[in-house]
């Protein structure tokens, strides 16, 4: 297998990335990962099928795939036995990062484990980027209205569906 990386424009969600991985499945692709914040998809395809199949099958998902790049052979950690890890953390939110945190402070052995994207909700959907929206709002709302009497700044409207 050929561990495989396609730069893709055109996904903006993660049905995207669903859309992504069903193609190139069906090719025969395994271990696919689409990330549309990164604009782009790691998979491993057999040697018997060209990158040029994988290019295909996105191009017929209605996605424009870039540059292709063969990576390098990684191989699985081995964790061992039972006794290697003190915590085993499921999930990457905040309160996980405290424990394990706190954890290794205390000289325990750490295991944490994601399904999805690391950070948790605060960070990539929840608290972050609604404070970022409100103060990108807020700094478009002092250029429209300056405080300042000479001091000349333009802001256009907001434009909420992009």
């Amino acid at each position: 297998m050929n561990h495989i990386r396609i730069n893709i424009q055109g996904m903006t969600c993660t049905g995207c990335e669903e859309h992504i991985a069903v193609s190139l499945e069906k090719i025969g692709a395994e271990h696919i990962d689409a990330n549309y914040r990164r604009g782009d998809v790691t998979f491993e395809l057999p040697e018997n099928v060209e990158i040029e199949t994988a290019k295909k099958a996105i191009d017929e998902a209605k996605y424009q795939p870039g540059q292709a790049e063969i990576l390098q052979s990684q191989e699985k950690p081995i964790l061992g036995d039972d006794e290697d890890y003190d915590f085993l953390i499921i999930g990457s939110g905040g309160a996980a990062f405290s424990a394990a945190i706190k954890a290794s402070e205390n000289g325990e052995k750490v295991a944490m484990v994601e399904r999805s994207t690391v950070g948790g909700t605060c960070v990539n959907i929840g608290c972050v980027p609604s404070k970022t929206m409100l103060r990108a709002g807020e700094i478009n709302g002092v250029a429209q209205n300056t405080p300042f009497n000479g001091v000349q700044t333009s802001a256009g409207p907001v434009d909420l569906p992009n």
